[in-house]
C-alpha cells in the first residue's frame, strides 16, 4: 500500500510542476535564463515535443509556417527551461517521460512511436480524462508546444500580424500596473 501512495504522491508532484510551468509560461520569455546542459531536453523530451508539433500544429495545405522548419525545441529550451528551477525541471522531465511511456498501456508503444492519428487520440483521451494529472500533462505539453511555435515571429506573417504594437508605438513597459478604472 505504501508503494502505491508513494507513486501517487510522485505523480501528483509531477503534474503540479507541469501545471505551474504552463501557467507561468503564457509568455514564453517570462522565465528566460542561461541554458545549461542539465536544463536541455533529453532525446525523449525532444521526441515528445516533435510528435506534439506534428499533431497539434497541422499546417499542411495552409499558409501557416511548417513547425518542422522552425526552432521550436530551441525556443522551449531557451525561453522556458533555461530559467526553470532545478526541482521543477526535474519534475517536468519525469512528467514528460511518464506521458510518453503511458501510451504503451493502450497502444503497446510509447507516444513518440504512435501514428499521428493514435497520438492525437491519446492526447485527446488524456485531455478529457477525469484524472487531473493526465489532463495537466497532456494539455501542458500541448500548450508549451503551441506557445513556443507562436513565440517565433516568422509564424505571425500568415496571420497578417506584424508584431506587438507596444514596440512599434514606443509604449513604456509598466510591469504589472493595473488597468485604469473608468
Amino acid at each position: 500500500m505504501s508503494q502505491i501512495n508513494t507513486q501517487r504522491r510522485q505523480f501528483l508532484k509531477i503534474a503540479t510542476a507541469m501545471t505551474a510551468t504552463v501557467m507561468a509560461c503564457s509568455s514564453m520569455q517570462v522565465m528566460a535564463g542561461v541554458l545549461t546542459n542539465e536544463k536541455k531536453m533529453d532525446s525523449t523530451e525532444q521526441a515528445v515535443f516533435k510528435k506534439m508539433l506534428a499533431i497539434a500544429l497541422p499546417t499542411e495545405g495552409s499558409t501557416l509556417v511548417d513547425p518542422a522548419t522552425l526552432p521550436v525545441i530551441a525556443t522551449i529550451e531557451g525561453a522556458l527551461l533555461a530559467g526553470m528551477p532545478a526541482h521543477i525541471r526535474k519534475g517536468l522531465n519525469q512528467g514528460i517521460h511518464y506521458f510518453n511511456q503511458s501510451a504503451e498501456k493502450h497502444y503497446g508503444k510509447p507516444f513518440t512511436q504512435l501514428s499521428d492519428a493514435q497520438a492525437t487520440e491519446f492526447v485527446d483521451a488524456w485531455s478529457d480524462s477525469h484524472v487531473a494529472p493526465h489532463r495537466a500533462l497532456s494539455m501542458g505539453i500541448k500548450k508549451l508546444t503551441v506557445l513556443a511555435y507562436w513565440a517565433i515571429p516568422t509564424t505571425w506573417a500568415p496571420l497578417g500580424y506584424d508584431g506587438p504594437v507596444s514596440e512599434k508605438w514606443g509604449l513604456k513597459k509598466r510591469g504589472v500596473t493595473p488597468e485604469p478604472q473608468a
